[in-house]
């Protein structure tokens, strides 16, 4: 054990560092592109995130300069599309399923190029105003440089995996704050319904390092400046059905998410444009709505568009401070916060399902903000004495990841960035009940398409799996599943109708209880097809040379083959009177049939 830990060490420690350096870069690059595209080019002030400096939560644009944006987003559109068109189409999108995928199907391998490209592309796509999350990028920092860390100390295929997943948790939990989350959302989110328990240990160790230093660089505080009343935030249980009315509408409006992502991926995958363009095309679709959303919504200095910008995180700090609600949240503040949330929604399906390169993490926490704050302002009027203004800023942060909890079916690690990034632990029952209502609301609802239910239906488990299901299956039984015994009088025509039918590639040929030997598919397809009416199998029946007792497991039985060379095997009864129970063939154990296993498995 100690051994293991030592080992897991050497090898998290290095992607720890990497992931937090990388996710430091990429925050440098992105403010940079930020200040200079939004800022310098368009005019306008954005707030910022982590501060309750009232001077650093305003924002501001001016007239005509704000019409530079959809340009700039066009812009930026031409830019991600041209690298994903000629250097790497996987850095298009969200980069959660390319890492994903990468875990299931690629043994946990990355091209080099791609985490370093994706920084690019998301810079570009975040720093000229599409609308995402920038957590994308920084899991696949950390989750390339996992699969090349692996790839330069020569682990295996399992180990580069979990070394893959690691570096995801690694860059999350830095970028976040939050470095148990991260590595308990990498553990999570490869699959709908199960998680990987072996990346917890690797995943802790390196998310450490990247917390640590993400957070020497820019600071050790939470993600988003809590109010001071959030300190003497008290649970009161009475509060419990509003938090499960919280879950059920953040997990409708994931679903609606989720249907209305897909569905702008499917719209411009089908369209006949050229790939480089795509891109450029969702950005210009996105312009047109925040043109749209600022010339029709200018209350509180147009807040419906501005934060549909970007990553859009300072606006949420800004509601969650109250100042847009100054105190008090009439229809209009609260039908402006559900604007900005439908406002964010498009534009991100524009933006990412066209191939824009931005995180969906992102637009999830601002638009459960911004539910959870319409909601809890909503709440406030209803019941004042229930739920007083300075709870409300509990609704904001427990809406922000109920939202993503639900679609992303990782509501552990969720949960567990809640509490690190509010810094309070008496939410802690709330965002529960929350979070999981979400989960449940949502049903098979989720947003990446490369997670798989469990375990089992991974191709990473492939092997161990049927592995374990081997050992645990007689070969016996799958002999008698195997084999449909044929009379050596059969024709050659017939018996390649039976195997064919069957899917058998070797017969077993008997007689009167006599077991004369088998007949090879391959041997019965040589025999030309005018001839195959008159000869007999007994003409092609062969001896089995290796013989296995129905007792041994399947495993053993597949080894034992392996070792003397043998595609096929008879399998001898061990009950007097002894008799050959039927066939096996290496590449039927190497797929045994599930229903072979039902009374060994019973």
């Amino acid at each position: 054990m100690y051994r293991d830990l030592g080992r897991w060490a050497v090898i998290a420690v290095p992607i720890g560092i990497v992931a937090g350096l990388g996710a430091a870069l990429f925050y440098f690059l992105l403010t940079d592109a930020v200040n200079l595209f939004l800022g310098y080019l368009a005019g306008l002030t954005l707030p910022s995130e982590g501060t309750s400096n009232l001077a650093q939560l305003a924002w501001s644009s001016s007239f005509p300069r704000v019409l530079a944006v959809p340009g700039l987003l066009v812009l930026g559109g031409l830019g991600v599309g041209l690298v994903v068109w000629k250097l790497a189409p996987e850095v298009a999108g969200h980069g959660t399923d390319a890492t994903i995928h990468a875990f299931h199907h690629e043994a946990g391998k990355v091209r080099v190029r791609a985490p370093l490209l994706k920084v690019l592309t998301s810079v570009i796509t975040l720093g000229t105003g599409g609308s995402g999350g920038r957590e994308g990028p920084t899991s696949q920092i950390g989750g390339g440089f996992g699969s090349l860390w692996a790839d330069l100390v020569h682990l295996s295929d399992r180990d580069r995996r979990i070394a893959l997943a690691a570096g995801m948790g690694a860059g999350i939990g830095a970028i976040f704050r939050a470095p148990l989350g991260g590595a308990v959302y990498a553990a999570e989110i490869l699959y709908t319904g199960d998680f990987e328990p072996e990346v917890f240990v690797p995943g802790i160790i390196a998310s450490v390092v990247a917390y640590s230093i993400y957070s020497t660089i820019f600071g050790f505080h939470t993600l988003f400046a809590t109010p001071a009343s959030l300190a003497g935030y008290a649970f009161d249980p009475a509060r419990l059905p509003l938090y499960a009315a919280l879950g059920i509408v953040c997990g409708a409006v994931g679903i609606l998410f989720t249907w209305m992502y897909r569905r702008s991926e499917a719209w411009f995958r089908a369209g006949r444009w050229h790939p480089a363009l795509r891109p450029a095309i969702g950005a210009g679709l996105a312009g047109a709505l925040f043109l749209g959303a600022y010339v029709l919504l200018p209350q509180q200095g147009h807040f419906a568009s501005l934060s549909s910008l970007s990553v859009g995180y300072g606006f949420v700090q800004a509601a969650m401070l109250g100042q847009l609600a100054s105190g008090s949240f009439t229809v209009t503040i609260v039908s402006l916060l559900l604007a900005a949330a439908a406002v964010r929604l498009v534009m991100t399906s524009f933006v990412v399902g066209s191939g824009g390169s931005a995180g969906l993490f992102g637009t999830s926490v601002v638009v459960g903000a911004f539910l959870g704050t319409a909601l809890g302002g909503t709440f406030h009027v209803l019941f004042p004495g229930l739920v007083p203004l300075t709870v409300v800023a509990v609704f904001s942060i427990i809406g922000m990841m109920s939202f993503f909890g639900g679609i992303s079916k990782a509501p552990l690690g969720v949960l567990i960035m809640v509490v690190e990034m509010a810094g309070s632990y008496t939410i802690l029952p709330a965002a529960m009940l929350a979070i999981f209502v979400a989960y449940v609301v949502t049903g098979r609802t989720h947003i990446y398409r490369e997670q798989l239910p469990s375990r089992i239906q991974s191709p990473a488990h492939r092997e161990e799996y049927r592995n374990y299901f081997l050992s645990e299956l007689p070969v016996g039984e799958v002999a008698r599943h195997n084999s449909e015994p044929v009379p050596p009088s059969m024709t050659v025509r017939e018996a390649v109708d039976l195997a064919v039918l069957h899917g058998r590639s070797v017969l077993s040929v008997e007689q009167g209880g006599t077991w004369l030997g088998g007949v090879r598919l391959k041997d019965l397809l040589e025999v030309p097809p005018e001839r195959r009416e008159e000869v007999r199998i007994a003409e092609l029946a062969r001896p089995v040379e290796l013989l296995l007792p129905s007792d041994l497991s399947a495993y053993e039985a597949l080894r034992r083959m392996e070792q003397a060379n043998s595609h096929v095997a008879a399998v001898m009864s061990v009950d007097a009177p002894v008799r050959v129970l039927g066939l096996v063939t290496r590449r039927g154990l190497q797929e045994p049939p599930l229903d072979a296993a039902g009374p060994a498995g019973e």
